[in-house]
């Protein structure tokens, strides 16, 4: 039940953090002025790698555990959410927000907007697919 538990919160967690940078956050990058964009990438992506970083790195390592744990097609699909979600924020997210690096970019920005939309879906997902893990313990 430990890692049950352990995976549900940091699914949650995750899926909250996601939504507010989805609705909140994402968007107000485009209020940003062009003098501040710089400073201002550059705060958010150290601050928002302290928020995100020791949660996403832990996902992957529970949904391993809890895969060997409870072998089965609902931990399978739990331990892939997971792991894609990780490898999708390194691979394609970490390459948006190289390129906003030195300047506000709008279609950038549209983009990042689009593709996170899928990953907060994705990452809604995980968190239902934890909270049946955690309900059928």
């Amino acid at each position: 039940m430990g890692l049950e538990i352990a995976n549900l919160i940091l699914a949650a967690y995750m899926t909250g953090v996601i939504w507010v940078v989805q609705l909140v956050h994402y968007p107000l990058f485009a209020a940003v002025g062009e003098r501040q964009w710089r400073a201002y990438e550059a705060g958010h992506r150290r601050r928002i790698t302290v928020v995100v970083g020791p949660p996403m790195l832990a996902q992957p390592v529970v949904a391993v555990a809890l895969l060997l744990e409870r072998p089965g097609p609902l931990t399978a699909v739990n331990l892939a959410l997971a792991a894609g979600l990780l490898l999708v924020t390194v691979a394609v997210f970490g390459r948006l927000h190289e390129a906003l690096r030195l300047r506000f970019d709008p279609k950038v920005h549209r983009r990042l907007l689009q593709l996170n939309a899928l990953r907060a879906g994705a990452w809604t997902a995980q968190a239902g697919v934890s909270a049946a893990l955690f309900a059928t313990t």
